[in-house]
């Protein structure tokens, strides 16, 4: 062959590879596993293959393996095992057969393929995350994956509610790491009024039912790399979720206030929440009130709730003693649960919107 024609030859095929092989770290220790040839993988030995680009990787075969990351993650199988699949961010990926066979392999580009496994395919100037949630609606069922791409590690979607209603989300999580990222967590957030709720686990399959309020939510699913899907329902839930309420008097009383409430169906206690217009910055961070800063809260069971200024739960957080001539703000919300201790159950418990905010000044009575 010609010199010319030679190094030409020579440049095609190191190009056919380029994408997904290198050669390896330490040749006598980690044969080159060379995707897209037929190749015969010894028992005992570890062999090692780089990809450029996250993707699909097939191997056909008899062959039994472990593959593992740069971390020594261990790499879940989406196949068979004579046809094994494998879906894979960019970087170094070793393998151990356990027995001497022959194999096939294969490397497909994720940007090829993600049409199959999202609703909506992602792109950098196509991101679904907080800032950009996807729509969705009752009766959806939604595709997607996360976390094959630095700048997809979070998914969000959105959705409206006209009335108290439960909502599900039916969940499979396949995460490419059985034991490292294997959980997922789904945050909730009321953008209108309400505490976000939050969901985190580490089950594959888990069907999450919430009892909301009617508003405008957003959910965030993150902490997976992998693929996942659910099935989202909207169902009637007026006969659960509590009705509106509304503050209708404040009177103040010695270190104290007396708070009159409307009375909401399904509700069996009623929550307090006290605040005051932010200065300086002192918002508290966390609360569903922007420019506000929370200052006490209060349970009761009846339309009539009065302060308690020496009452302490630590899992419901600050009480309320009012300070004579300072202005507060104090809304209301109906709770359908007889065990409710605060906002740490606010994510298990039928809760119902929070009031529009009743503005009064304390004065402490002088007898």
């Amino acid at each position: 062959m010609k010199p010319m024609k030679k190094i030409l030859a020579m440049a095609l095929a190191s190009a056919a590879g380029l994408a997904f092989m290198t050669t390896p770290v330490n040749a006598a220790s980690k044969p080159n596993m060379v995707i897209g040839q037929r190749q015969i993988l010894q028992k005992g030995q570890k062999y090692h293959f780089y990809i450029n680009a996250a993707g699909r990787v097939r191997i056909n075969g008899n062959a039994k393996f472990t593959m593992t990351n740069s971390s020594r993650n261990k790499i879940a199988n989406y196949g068979s095992s004579k046809n094994q699949v494998f879906y894979l961010r960019k970087g170094n990926y070793y393998l151990t057969p356990t027995n001497t066979a022959s194999v096939n392999s294969n490397f497909t580009n994720l940007t090829k393929i993600r049409k199959d496994f999202e609703t909506v395919v992602e792109t950098k100037k196509n991101v679904n995350d907080v800032n950009h949630p996807m729509e969705i609606k009752s009766g959806d069922h939604i595709k997607g994956m996360l976390g094959f791409y630095n700048y997809d590690e979070t998914d969000a979607y959105t959705f409206k509610l006209d009335k108290p209603s439960k909502v599900t989300f039916d969940v499979n999580a396949l995460p490419i790491y059985p034991g490292h990222y294997q959980y997922y967590s789904l945050r909730w957030k009321l953008n209108s009024n309400g505490y976000p709720l939050n969901i985190f686990t580490k089950e594959k399959s888990q069907k999450i039912v919430y009892n909301l309020p009617q508003g405008t939510y957003t959910v965030r699913l993150s902490n997976l790399r992998g693929r996942y899907n659910f099935d989202f329902k909207i169902e009637d839930g007026s006969d659960t979720v509590p009705s509106a309420s509304k503050i209708e008097s404040v009177t103040d009383e010695k270190d104290a206030v007396r708070v009159n409430v409307a009375q909401a169906d399904n509700a069996k206690k009623y929550e307090l929440m006290f605040t005051q217009k932010a200065t300086n910055g002192n918002a508290t961070i966390g609360i569903p009130f922007q420019n506000e800063r929370l200052v006490g809260r209060a349970l009761g069971t009846s339309t009539t709730i009065v302060t308690d200024p020496v009452f302490h739960n630590p899992s419901y957080g600050m009480t309320f003693k009012p300070v004579d001539g300072q202005t507060y703000l104090v809304r209301v919300r109906g709770i359908n649960s007889d065990t409710y201790r605060g906002p740490i159950d606010a994510d298990k418990t039928p809760v119902g919107e929070w009031s529009d905010p009743y503005e009064f000044t304390y004065h402490a009575p002088k007898n």
